[in-house]
């Protein structure tokens, strides 16, 4: 077994560093190969495209030349200042008389926009729809919206009123919900009311203040089914206190005891269970409850039983996300254990309902029917399904991957060419890039859009553009990074994206806002990858050289989304999310003096030390980044853990290491793995450097 401790740190850092003693012990719990195995490489099964892509393309410089930081240029309207100083102070009425005496404008349509934006008591429903009609192509539709419900519901108007203002769109805010369903019962439609009234109750996130004012409102309309309801609804989402007033209610006081003990680990949670009042016994919440009990136990062939009992109406399920979990967790430990039509089957019959749960699950459906039992249509079937679930390009590119792979394995050369082509045009995502190396293609395609002149008129015609600088110049830029992020929601030309993207690395929000902007974006659908891997942020002070600084990027990106200034409620900190003991340490080790005031404040010494930190990892896991990047998320006590329980990915042909990374237990890990590697490959790429997916997945450095 490998025991070195003083190894080559990677990221170009070019000094040796000793490996730190979390990794060093969580190693020595499993024997690792002295050297990764090396087998040849796996042929394709077909010829792969000869075609060669071009490499990144960065922002022209008319794209971010033309774009000056003219805040400090602006000369600022008092009463525009003064105005939105009043809103920051609370005080809407202010706001309103001095916006009610500036000229008509663009400083008046800013500070109209910002009164209706704030939400203040002083500012009415009406005050909000004139705004609303005044600011003509502002962004902030849904706020608006929100904001004039809650005012209406503070106004409490004639019920007449109400039925008319809801008449072309139903109510959002529970506010809203509330008011209208007040209305509908003055106005004759008890029936209507109280059916709303139920909805609410089985289904909103409310918090208590607004449970206070339904039963208030609305005494005698909820009965114990309807309180059973909230209840269960509450314990699925795991909010045990607000749940408890509702267990006498709902006449299920032993449920919610048993409940209560399985949220907070009481080892006592089965005799619970057994005393659960036997009223009770054939409710989905007492099955999901033994359900979850002997999974935590994993006992999973005993919880697969059970799952079976599920009722067929979907519908009785009050939190079918809950349930998927519990199907996914069951299913994988099943799998572990080599019952593969089991997992299949439990996957295959999923509950899920969030399209995000769906797509999951049909992955999951699509991946064991394929990679674990061979059947090539129920594969075909679930990566379809797949495929019609979303649009978004994480969904697709592995959609299409997994089905070039199912054509591949039906040696389809064709049809497998053809997934893995669609794929590829989604080559910023994981699959994506892994289907482009199908594809036998170089480079990746990621082309930085060309504002056209018609963008650029368009765009700079934009009073919402106009007032960014105006907003930073008047000491407000959180109005105008506002503003940024509703504009990336609303903007669907790639080129004004590109413009708004380069603005806001200039401004105050930086590399932060941009990245923002451009993950937005992207995550609509709109085909702007690029604007979605900014640069800049690690600045050339940063002591990292080679693919270090790729790598570097690839982190910070996916710790901190690039705000220098991240604190996480554990106290990892700056741009790579170091704690600060760690920090001091690596610091000590590389002969770098310590601050650490400095990795809040400083990007370049935080990637510095985060960029060594990484390379010690890198070097104790034998160059592995798959197991670099677990570590960093997962801990590095799971590495050997997995290692033992799915082998050694290191060295093995690609499409057993991709199986390797699917069969991480962990969702958030599993998705950070793939999303650190596809970062790297494009920031690989972005500066300058030589992307191979394949590679790094199997090789590492």
């Amino acid at each position: 077994m490998k025991k070195s401790v003083l190894l080559a740190s990677l990221l170009g850092c070019g000094v040796l560093s000793a490996v730190p003693m979390d990794v060093a012990r969580a190693l020595s719990e499993v024997d690792l190969p002295a050297k990764a195995p090396v087998p040849d490489n796996k042929p394709l099964g077909f010829a792969p495209s000869k075609v060669a892509a071009p490499l990144f393309l960065r922002p022209a410089g008319d794209v971010t030349g033309t774009i000056p930081r003219t805040a400090d240029m602006i000369k600022v309207n008092p009463d525009l200042k003064t105005g939105l100083d009043a809103l920051s102070d609370r005080d809407g009425a202010k706001a309103l008389e001095i916006r009610n005496r500036m000229a008509a404008g663009l400083d008046r349509h800013m500070l109209t926009w910002s009164i209706a934006m704030s939400g203040l008591p002083a500012i009415t429903a009406e005050d909000i729809a004139a705004a609303a009609k005044e600011l003509d192509n502002w962004p902030g539709e849904k706020t608006f919206r929100s904001n004039s419900e809650r005012a209406l519901f503070r106004a409490k108007p004639p019920a007449s009123d109400v039925i008319a203002f809801f008449s072309a769109k139903p109510p959002e805010t529970i506010e809203g919900k509330i008011l209208f369903a007040r209305a509908k019962a003055e106005t004759g439609k008890r029936p209507e009311a109280e059916q709303m009234v139920r909805t609410l109750w089985h289904t909103d996130p409310m918090e208590d203040i607004w449970e206070d004012r339904i039963l208030a409102d609305f005494e005698g309309v909820l009965k114990t089914d309807d309180h059973y309801k909230r209840m269960a609804f509450l314990l699925y989402k795991d909010r045990m206190t607000q749940a408890r007033r509702f267990a006498g209610l709902a006449a299920a006081p032993s449920l919610y005891e048993a409940w209560a003990a399985s949220i907070s680990g009481n080892d006592k949670v089965d005799g619970l269970i057994a005393r659960v009042d036997p009223k009770l016994a054939k409710t989905p919440e007492l099955l999901y409850l033994r359900v979850k009990s002997l999974r935590k136990q994993e006992k999973y062939e005993e919880a697969a039983k059970l799952l079976a009992q599920v009722p067929a109406d979907k519908q009785a399920l009050i939190d079918r996300g809950a349930w998927w979990n519990e199907q996914r967790i069951i299913a994988r430990g099943l799998a572990d254990l080599g019952k593969n039509e089991e997992a299949f089957k439990i996957v295959a019959a999923h509950v899920a309902e969030d399209p995000t749960d769906v797509a999951d699950a049909e992955f999951h459906a699509g991946w064991y029917a394929l990679r674990r039992l061979n059947n090539l249509e129920a594969a075909k079937k679930h990566f379809h399904s797949l495929l019609a679930t979303s649009n978004r390009p994480l969904s697709v590119s592995r959609a299409h991957y997994w089905l070039g792979r199912t054509a591949q394995a039906a040696k389809d050369e064709e049809g497998a060419r053809r997934q893995y082509e669609l794929a590829a045009r989604h080559s910023s995502t994981f699959y994506g890039q892994l289907a482009f190396a199908k594809s036998g293609l170089s480079g990746l395609l990621i082309p930085y859009p060309a504002p056209a002149d018609a963008d650029r008129e368009r765009f700079a015609g934009r009073e919402a553009v106009q007032a960014i600088e105006r907003y930073e110049a008047a000491g407000h830029g959180r109005r105008a990074q506002s503003l940024y992020r509703m504009l990336a929601d609303q903007l669907e030309s790639p080129g004004e994206l590109a413009l708004l993207a380069a603005k806001a690395e200039k401004s105050e929000g930086g590399h932060q806002l941009a990245l923002h902007i451009g993950k937005t974006a992207y995550g609509r659908g709109i085909d702007v990858p690029a604007l979605a891997f900014p640069v800049g942020v690690i600045p050339d002070t940063a002591d990292i050289g080679g693919s270090g600084r790729a790598l570097a990027y690839a982190i910070a990106r996916q710790e901190s989304s690039f705000n220098p200034g991240a604190v996480s409620p554990a106290n990892a900190r700056g741009l790579l999310q170091l704690m600060p003991g760690t920090a001091k340490s690596v610091a000590q080790r590389h002969g770098i003096a310590y601050a650490p005031d400095k990795l809040t404040r400083d990007a370049g010494f935080n990637a510095t030390l985060g960029a060594h930190y990484l390379g010690e990892q890198i070097d104790a896991f034998d160059g592995s980044y798959i197991l670099t990047f677990v570590a960093y998320n997962a801990g590095p006590r799971r590495v050997p853990d997995w290692i033992k329980r799915y082998g050694d990915p290191r060295g093995r042909p690609i499409d057993d290491v991709v199986d390797w990374i699917e069969n991480i237990p962990y969702p958030e890990t599993r998705s950070y793995v793939q999303r650190v590697m596809e970062n790297y490959q494009v920031y690989k790429t972005r500066l300058g450097q030589k992307s191979d997916i394949e590679r790094d997945l199997r090789f590492g450095r």
